[in-house]
């Protein structure tokens, strides 16, 4: 048996959980009479769905809880010796043995030199071309597993040597931006080794997990179902793996099919393809590009303003439709095969909601990712029911927990996004507050030039309305920019006493405002607002710039919408006010971070009453007094 077979064997299972997370609308929703959700679920009875539909990919479909596989891959089998691994000025030559597998931190550029590889169990690559193919990941995501592909009983070369290339995007200065709390350090030889280099090769386990495609996974992706060109969505519980399959099917399609993929990404909370706030289709043909992230992917958006359904759910369905509509417009007609990711909301209302999207992309084929694949399983037939599709498969969900918090997935987005630059390079020297904002016009009431209104989504906007709290409620957020022509001055709520402020618009009214030709142009950071001159202070990548100003040469209109739109707290401060408390901090835990000059912040330690400083601590209840 080959290490890698071996590995596989003995592989450790990971962080799994079968509990159904708590679910918001369980807390947060109201339930209408006489509805289907006023019912027991005893008393409700689930249809048992067509079992011809349906596929479980087990042999024995009559084992009522199968064993799931759990492969875990923390560092490379790969050991350095001067025959395997030449370093050069740009790049580190490998030569992978039979059964050798390395993963790789970081941006790398990829060159096959002799041999096949295989890339996270999932496709494989071989030196008949002379191509590069570009590998672009992140901490936060699970990182690339190159293996040697060939096999005992293979014809192919016994050895694949590949070539290792810098990949410069600026992105290695993001470490401490990103994490700041967290202190990178590692004493191992071969790292030092590879210091200049914009890539590591993971010797020693870390806090990193490799990425590695279940062998389920595998053989569906071979199946006639996987390369059919009809839609595909993707369900399944929170942190079932849904993202991971996605992205794994579109790798496979386009490395070993040649067949260019459209993924449409419906989970706003944790996308790896969207914009912060946002919902897309990303653009994936087979042009060398292997990616954990979905950046550097040509996509389509459009503005949704908020984390969850929960919080506009008759506006993410109408984003749906709109996303769905582009698609079959552009896309469908040149053979794109469209696969759809959908939130881990599947109870509840969230199960409502994935009911309505089936039937807006009408998928063809449903992957349910699940913890038994029992056809039998009423949780498996209770998510499917009601669901639009024409065939249903059962794939283990690969269920533990991320290497970052949500909070701080989508954190990083929002700084990946306003730190872009060009093409794929990133400028994480410093922070945005480091540079001076632009200048952003507005209207007040029908003249001006500049911005036309805003919106607030959710948030109730009327006759009374004080116009004094907008300063508020623009500084310091994020929000979606659109361009427009439609003439509807009418629905607008000018600042009629003080004609300082812009113009309003109402939620209810900002479809009539967009029209049918409107244009999602992007995001941008209100720092600030001048009543005086009538001009926001603004923040936005190079590219959505271009686009505003191109969009005012045109006269065309701009409007302005937010949902919830915070932004990441690390940006809200100066790096060096921050960085100098760290280390001030790491330094001496006792010392007086008040040295540091931090802005209306004192860090000096609290005077502690009763010998605690929390002064409820030795309060008791009243109950508990005797």
């Amino acid at each position: 048996m080959s290490a890698y077979a071996a590995l596989k064997a003995n592989s450790v299972d990971g962080d799994s959980s079968t509990s159904t997370p708590v679910n918001v609308d369980e807390i947060a929703l109201q339930y209408v009479r006489n509805s289907d959700d006023e019912c027991s679920d005893d008393e409700y009875k689930f249809a048992t769905p067509d079992i011809t539909n349906l596929v479980a990919s087990v042999n024995d479909s009559k084992c009522p809880s199968p064993s799931l596989p759990r492969q875990r891959i923390t560092q490379s089998n790969f050991l350095p010796s001067e025959s395997c691994l030449q370093i050069e000025d740009d790049c580190v030559i490998v030569t992978l043995e039979r059964g050798d597998f390395i993963m790789i931190k970081g941006m790398f550029k990829l060159r096959i030199l002799q041999g096949n590889i295989r890339v996270n169990n999932c496709y494989e690559l071989n030196s008949d071309t002379d191509c590069t193919y570009t590998f672009f990941s992140t901490d936060f995501h699970s990182l690339p597993v190159i293996a040697n592909a060939s096999t005992e009983n293979s014809e192919m070369s016994v050895v694949s040597k590949i070539k290792l290339i810098n990949y410069h995007t600026g992105f290695s200065n993001s470490t401490r931006k990103l994490l700041p709390f967290r202190l990178i350090a590692s004493s191992d030889d071969q790292n030092e080794m590879l210091k200049h280099f914009t890539f590591q090769v993971v010797i020693q386990s870390d806090n990193n997990i490799g990425m590695f495609v279940d062998e389920s996974w595998v053989n569906y992706f071979g199946s006639s179902a996987a390369i059919s060109p009809y839609n595909l969505i993707v369900m399944g519980n929170k942190n079932a793996g849904k993202s991971t399959f996605c992205k794994s099917l579109s790798d496979y399609l386009r490395f070993q099919k040649k067949q260019s993929v459209v993924i449409m990404d419906l989970d706003p909370g944790q996308s790896d393809n969207s914009s912060p706030y946002c919902m897309s289709l990303s653009i994936q043909l087979p042009d060398g590009a292997c990616t954990t992230s979905g950046h550097v992917f040509d996509k389509s958006e459009e503005y949704y303003g908020f984390d969850s359904p929960l919080d506009a759910p008759s506006r993410y369905l109408e984003v749906t439709r709109k996303l769905y509509k582009i698609y079959c417009s552009r896309y469908k007609q040149k053979g794109y095969r469209l696969i759809v990711n959908t939130p881990g909301w599947i109870k509840g209302f969230g199960k409502t909601l994935l009911q309505k999207v089936t039937i807006i992309v009408n998928p063809s084929d449903l992957i349910l990712l699940t913890s038994n694949l029992s056809l039998e399983f009423e949780e498996n037939q209770a998510v499917l029911q009601g669901m639009s599709y024409v065939k249903a498969t059962l794939l283990p969900g690969v269920f533990h927990l991320p290497p970052t918090a949500p909070s701080q997935f989508r954190n990083n987005n929002k700084l990946l996004y306003f730190h872009h630059r060009i093409s794929n390079d990133f400028e994480f020297s410093h922070s945005i507050l480091n540079q001076s904002p632009e200048r952003l016009s507005y209207q007040v009431g029908g003249s001006g030039q500049g911005i036309y209104g805003v919106s607030i989504l959710n948030y109730a906007v009327d006759a009374s309305f004080d116009f004094n709290n907008i300063p508020t409620l623009l500084s310091c957020t994020i929000w979606g920019v659109y361009s427009t022509s439609s003439p509807c001055g009418e629905v607008l709520i000018r600042d009629g006493n003080n004609n300082i402020y812009p113009n309003l618009i109402r939620s209810k009214d900002l479809d009539l405002v967009l029209g049918t030709g409107s244009q999602f142009l992007g995001l941008l950071i209100i720092h600030s607002i001048n009543i005086r001159d009538h001009y926001l202070n603004v923040y936005a990548p190079p590219s959505v710039s271009k686009k505003v100003k191109d969009t005012l040469i045109a006269n065309s209109k701009i409007v302005l919408v937010r949902g919830e739109g915070s932004i990441p707290s690390i940006e809200l401060m100066a790096e060096k006010f921050l960085h100098a408390g760290v280390v001030t901090q790491s330094q001496d835990p006792h010392s007086n971070l008040s040295k540091t000059c931090i802005p209306y912040v004192s860090t000096r330690g609290k005077a502690k009453v009763g010998g605690v400083w929390k002064v409820r601590r030795n309060i008791l209840r009243r109950s508990q007094r005797r």
